[in-house]
C-alpha cells in the first residue's frame, strides 16, 4: 500500500502541521520516508454523518420508500467518498444496513438495524410495527444482529389521518416501556437514539435515551436534562429547517422560519449546557449543507466542524481519524471550510480506514 504525507492546517483546531499515512495505513505524526504528498492545504479528521438512513429514500409524495441492498451499498461509498468515515445508520427496513458491516466499506458504519415503532405510527413501507409488550425482545434481537444503537421512533403523528404534520406528533410507547428498552439496551451495552419533534423529548430524556434526533420541540430544560445526563443531540437541520426542493406555500414557509428561530435557540442552549452536538443529514450526502446550517444558526466554524467530526466521533465511542498507530481517516482541501463549509463538497484527497478513495 503507498505511503502518504500531509501537510497543512489540521481542522477543527486550526495548527499547522505534518503526518503522513504509512504502507499499512495507519496514522504517524512523522511522513514515511518517499512518502506522496496528498493535495490539500486544509486538512479534517474522517467527517462523521451521525443520522442517515442508507436504506431508505425518497418517495412519491416526499414520503420515505424502502432501498435495495445494492442502493445502500452505493450510498454508503457515495459518503466514503464524500469524506464520511463514520456513518451511523438510524435505521431502516429487513437489517440492511446491519448486512454491510461486513462490506469492504462497512468500517466506520454504525447501524441500528430496523426502527422501532408501533403500528401506524411511522411511514408505511420502511419498517416492521413493533408493539408496545414486544418492543424490548425486538430491541435486543437488533444487537445481538450487530446493533450498537438502536433507534426508537419516540413521537409521530398518527399514521392515515391526511398530512402527517411533526407538531401532530404523540408519544408511540408508554413512558415506562421506554424506561424498560433503554435499561435493557444498556445491559446488553448498547446505546439507544430516539426520534422526537415536540415537547415529549423531555419523557425521553427522563428515561435515559443516549441521544435525541431531531428535537425541535425540546425546551431549555430538557436541554439541561440532556447535558446532565451524559445524551447528545443531532438537529439533523437539512431536515427540520432547510427549504424544501420542491418548493413551499406560504404557510410552510412560515412554519419552518418558526422552527429555524427555535433551532437557533435551542442551539444556543445547547452550546452553553455542553450538549455535543452532533451532524446527520437524515437523508445520504448533505455534510456541507448541515454543517454550514450550523453556523448560520450561530454555532462557531470551528464547533460546527467539529460536530461533523472529532466531538462526534468522541461522542459515539468511535476512533478519530488522526491517532497515531489507528487506521487513518482523513480528508483534505484547497480551501478552508471555516471560511465556506461548501467546501467541505469538493475534498482533494479521502482517506477512509487507511485506503485512500480520492
Amino acid at each position: 500500500m503507498p505511503a502518504w504525507r500531509v501537510d497543512g492546517v489540521f481542522l477543527p483546531g486550526g495548527d499547522s502541521g505534518t503526518g503522513g499515512v504509512d504502507g499499512r495505513g495507519r496514522w504517524t505524526p512523522t511522513p514515511p520516508d518517499g512518502a506522496e504528498p496528498l493535495p490539500g492545504r486544509f486538512v479534517l479528521p474522517g467527517l462523521v454523518d451521525a443520522h442517515c438512513h442508507l436504506s431508505v429514500g425518497p418517495g412519491p409524495g416526499g414520503r420515505p420508500r424502502p432501498l435495495t441492498e445494492g442502493q445502500a451499498r452505493a450510498n454508503l461509498k457515495a459518503a466514503r467518498a464524500a469524506g464520511v468515515a463514520v456513518v451511523r445508520d438510524l435505521g431502516g427496513p429487513g437489517g440492511v444496513a446491519l448486512r454491510l458491516l461486513a462490506d469492504e466499506d462497512g468500517a466506520g458504519l454504525i447501524a441500528c438495524g430496523r426502527f422501532l415503532a408501533p403500528r401506524d405510527r411511522y411511514f408505511p413501507g420502511v419498517y416492521t410495527p413493533v408493539a408496545s409488550g414486544d418492543l424490548v425482545e425486538a430491541a435486543l434481537a437488533e444487537v445481538a444482529a450487530g446493533a450498537r444503537w438502536v433507534k426508537l421512533v419516540g413521537d409521530f403523528p398518527p399514521v392515515g389521518r391526511g398530512v402527517l404534520r411533526a407538531s401532530d406528533a404523540v408519544p408511540t410507547y408508554p413512558a415506562a416501556d421506554v424506561r424498560r428498552l433503554v435499561a435493557a439496551v444498556h445491559g446488553a451495552g448498547a446505546r439507544v437514539a430516539a426520534h422526537t419533534t415536540t415537547s415529549h423529548a423531555g419523557e425521553l430524556i427522563a428515561a435515559g435515551v443516549d441521544s435525541i434526533e431531531h428535537g425541535d420541540g425540546m425546551s431549555e430544560a430538557d436541554v439541561a436534562s440532556l447535558a446532565e445526563r451524559g445524551g447528545a443531540w443531532t438537529p439533523t437541520l437539512c431536515a427540520t429547517v432547510a427549504p424544501p426542493s420542491g418548493g413551499e406555500d406560504a404557510e410552510g414557509r412560515r412554519a419552518r422560519l418558526r422552527r429555524r428561530e427555535r433551532m437557533a435557540h435551542l442551539l444556543r442552549a445547547a452550546r452553553a449546557a455542553g450538549v455535543p452536538i452532533l451532524t446527520g443529514t437524515d437523508v445520504v450526502g448533505g455534510i456541507a449543507e448541515e454543517v454550514a446550517l450550523l453556523v448560520e444558526l450561530g454555532l462557531p466554524p470551528a464547533e460546527a466542524l467539529a460536530a461533523a467530526s472529532t466531538a462526534a466521533a468522541e461522542f459515539l465511542g468511535v476512533p478519530g481519524g488522526l491517532r497515531p498507530g489507528r487506521p487513518a481517516n482523513l480528508v483534505c482541501y484547497a480551501g478552508d471550510p471555516r471560511d465556506d463549509a461548501a467546501v467541505l463538497a469538493r475534498p482533494t484527497a479521502v482517506v477512509v480506514a487507511g485506503r485512500r478513495i480520492v
